[in-house]
């Protein structure tokens, strides 16, 4: 017996010795994978540094003077106004003076009001479908397809990973982008002297980004871009805002450290000065209305402090690896901190139970009084796409979806249609002493702005005053995201409407698309149904402008 025990000990002890072996090898393993992740993570850090000492070589000498193209203006367009539905105004007088004041009324009164107010309405009902039943419902017929915006690029990124640089310890700084709150670690050692704008001087200056301190700073970039879910023109402008409030604004350090953030991050862009000032132009996907530009190497570059107006600059055509034109799509929601505006109600014109309370994010608003005006695929007419295929803020749609959505369970998709419709369709009169009227009013760019200029949807929502273009890129939002229904933008001359696809036929003027029947609807024309086609825009030739397809 003790025979068995000595051997069962021998082997209990044999057994064990490969186990006390293992543990030391399992840390040497560990400390083996940290030393290979920092070594993989110190080459990233110098194969970027190196392509920058490069580049910082081609900005001595690479210097060419170019001539500036003038801005591109918005198109102008011939004024078409809205029009009112005949008999629409008596047939909505009683309820729109409830609306918006007047003194109390009796029971009787009311009584003999609403049974007025039911007479007129079905006379006129009466009487626009024996005028629809005299109309054939035309088939409008296409001059033009404009194709939908490609799908953007991946966002830029820069040419290897950024690694933090832990023996840096500078504080961070906290700054504010359209009221969202960024921070970023810069101090001191951080700031530099740019003695002059020759090549030297630039290259010089460009050197002082090689220290590790600015690994940290470009990392944080990189971060708040991430977690704020940024654009690029948002991104953009926050490393405008940072370089401007740490080295001044608009100084010649703040721009020199704004190039060099933003080719950092992925972006391409050129240096470029006129003898005293130095600017930043960038190379972008889409054409700006309003902007100055430059033809390089076969692309177009955009100046976008609008400080320069024109001559010509001398513009640094050195390249760095692997970067990225500007994309204007915003394709997904980005996360600004929200700063709620006053609440305004409105209510469908025809139906005032339809009645939502909204109140609009500043903060949002503020980033799309900056954004620029584009088009692509050398098109004028896509730029209303880009706004129309720019997804409405969350915060705004949690506040109206869920009401919208319970006032549209169980209808039909036209009639669903109809009154998101009658929703949008406002006022054509203005009173501007008392713009919050309850809905939505119509005015002229031109008469508010001074200037054309497009609303995305959250900014229709906000503004008091809006026109067709705006009514029918928000008009269009609704369907698509309540109702489930493609869409298309519909041209006039001079005038915006939009179309439906619907699941099943319905009676009016529609086009067809890629063999799809699209049914005209005109959130411009008062009072109108879906399917009727403003009278004055009647035979007039279209052009379909293409969104985003749900499926």
């Amino acid at each position: 017996m003790k025979k068995y025990i000595v051997i069962l000990q021998i082997l209990m002890l044999v057994l064990a010795l490969p186990v006390q072996a293992q543990k030391p090898q399992k840390k040497d393993f560990r400390k083996d994978f940290e030393a290979f992740k920092n070594k993989a993570k110190q080459e990233y850090t110098d194969f970027r540094k190196k392509a920058f000492a490069e580049y910082l070589q081609f900005v001595r000498e690479a210097w060419e003077e170019f001539g500036a193209e003038p801005p591109v203006q918005v198109p102008e367009e011939e004024k078409v106004e809205p029009m009112v539905v005949e008999g629409f105004e008596e047939e909505t007088a009683s309820w729109f003076s409830k609306l918006f004041g007047g003194k109390d009324k009796s029971d009787e009164e009311k009584a003999a009001e609403k049974k007025a107010k039911k007479a007129a309405k079905d006379a006129a009902k009466a009487e626009r479908k024996r005028k629809k039943r005299e109309q054939s419902n035309d088939n409008i017929q296409v001059q033009q397809v404009v194709e939908a915006p490609k799908a953007p690029l991946p966002q830029a990124k820069p040419l290897s990973e950024v690694v933090q640089q832990t023996a840096q310890a500078n504080p961070y700084m906290t700054f504010d982008v359209f009221g969202t709150q960024c921070r970023v670690r810069i101090g001191d050692n951080c700031r530099f002297r740019l003695a002059g704008i020759s090549g030297d001087q630039v290259a010089d200056a460009l050197g002082e980004f090689l220290k590790p301190q600015f690994d940290n700073l470009l990392y944080d970039c990189l971060q708040e871009r991430q977690k704020h879910n940024f654009s690029d023109w948002a991104y953009y402008q926050m490393l405008l805002t940072l370089t401007n409030k740490f080295y001044g604004n608009h100084s010649n350090e703040a721009t020199l450290a704004l190039g060099f953030l933003y080719s950092q991050s992925g972006y391409k862009m050129r240096y470029a000065h006129d003898g005293q000032t130095l600017y930043m132009i960038v190379a972008s996907q889409y054409n700006m209305f309003g902007k100055s530009y430059f033809y390089i190497d076969g692309e177009w570059y955009y100046l976008l402090d609008n400080i320069k107006d024109g001559s010509k600059l001398s513009i640094c055509t050195a390249k760095f690896p692997k970067e990225s034109p500007l994309s204007l799509q915003i394709s997904a929601l980005q996360n600004f901190s929200v700063l709620p505006t006053n609440e305004r109600t409105i209510t469908s014109i025809k139906n005032p139970d339809f009645s939502f309370t909204i109140r609009s994010n500043k903060n949002s608003i503020d980033f799309y009084n900056t954004y620029p005006c584009s088009y692509t695929e050398d098109n004028f007419m896509t730029r209303w796409a880009n706004y129309a295929n720019t997804p409405l803020e969350k915060w705004l749609t949690d506040q109206i979806y869920p009401g919208m959505r319970e006032k549209l369970s169980g209808l039909k998709p036209l009639e669903a249609v109809q009154q998101l419709d009658w929703w949008v369709q406002g006022k054509t009169d203005i009173d501007r002493k008392n713009p919050n009227q309850g809905c939505f009013l119509y005015a002229y760019d031109e008469s508010i702005w001074g200037y054309d200029r497009n609303f995305f949807g959250e900014e229709s929502m906000f503004y008091p005053y809006n026109d067709c273009e705006d009514r029918s890129i928000l008009l269009s939002h609704l369907v698509r995201d309540l109702v489930g229904l493609d869409c298309v933008l519909v041209y006039y001359p001079g005038h915006l409407a939009m179309a439906v696809n619907f699941p099943y036929d319905v009676p009016g003027d529609y086009i067809t698309v890629g063999g799809r029947k699209f049914t005209v609807c005109d959130p411009t024309y008062i009072g109108s149904d879906v399917g009727e086609t403003m009278p004055t825009m009647k035979g007039k030739g279209i052009k379909v402008i293409l969104l985003k397809r749900l499926s």
